[in-house]
């Protein structure tokens, strides 16, 4: 496991993996969306939803992480300041897409976040009582990275690509394009994906082993590998079934979150072991 864990978390890797996939899905694409849109499909519905939980989530619980940490940072003040603006932000943009998506969602969600937040404050307070909060400080930065990035470098990164959805294409076979190809500026962009992006961040929780003893077993190893890939993969496909994404738009909205996990994984153990 720990030799799978250092392939993973290797930003090369990462390089090479995001490159052989999107030299296969660019030209699949198409057949794909064609063979799985299902418009309206109750599995798809529910995971255009539960894509989202994980944003918000891990802002929430890295933002307060950040605060019983703070002790050990180098800037205080602007951690503190960060922190906070990262916590309005992430539940505040999550509670606005849910309310786009489904009004009825909302109330319930809302409420979900609330109690999360309280939920992470007993938590972390639980945690630094006997781990290091040292290993916590230096995930809380991997954490928020990737969250910055899926929240925000998506949605930059989007404005270059105004890719056409295939949910919007009346003939495929004459209107589809490549996701290199460009296409005048459209309101809402394919590529890539936000919620492959932001369901990535389920990831985070294999890092938990690292300042929770009690998850420092193999069984817990499984059980976060296989939530993490579970929620993550569900998204992506679900995207597909919808018809609101291609395979290239899943596969490099996921990578850019695993990417800036594994970078700023890389960056801070070189720093704090400096």
């Amino acid at each position: 496991m720990k030799i799978f864990e250092k392939l993973v978390w290797k930003p090369v890797a990462w390089i090479v993996v995001f490159v052989i996939g999107m030299v296969v899905f660019t030209f699949l694409d198409l057949p794909i969306a064609k063979a799985v849109y299902r418009n309206n499909n109750t599995y798809g519905r529910v995971f255009e939803i539960v894509g989202l939980f994980t944003t918000p989530m891990a802002g929430i619980f890295f933002a307060i992480s950040n605060f019983y940490t703070i002790r050990v940072a180098k800037k205080r003040m602007l951690s503190f300041i960060l922190g906070w603006l990262a916590l309005i932000a992430f539940v505040g943009i999550n509670c606005l897409s849910i309310f786009m998506l489904n009004k009825e969602w909302f109330t319930n969600m809302f409420l979900l976040y609330v109690l999360f937040i309280f939920f992470s404050r007993w938590a972390v307070r639980y945690i630094c009582s006997y781990a290091q909060v040292v290993e916590l400080r230096k995930v809380m930065i991997v954490g928020l990275s990737a969250t910055l990035m899926a929240v925000l470098g998506q949605t930059l990164i989007k404005y270059c690509f105004n890719r056409p959805r295939f949910i919007w294409l009346t003939d495929p076979d004459t209107q589809f394009r490549y996701w290199f190809v460009h296409y005048p500026m459209s309101h809402d962009s394919s590529f890539p994906s936000g919620h492959a992006a932001q369901s990535a961040l389920s990831f985070i929780l294999v890092m938990f082993r690292r300042f929770v003893p009690n998850f420092r077993t193999k069984k817990w190893d499984i059980i976060m590998w296989t939530v993490a890939i579970f929620i993550t993969g569900s998204t992506m496909i679900s995207r597909m079934l919808l018809g609101v994404h291609y395979a290239t738009d899943v596969w490099a909205g996921a990578f850019l979150t695993l990417f800036t996990i594994s970078l700023s994984n890389w960056y801070v153990e070189k720093v704090y072991k400096e």
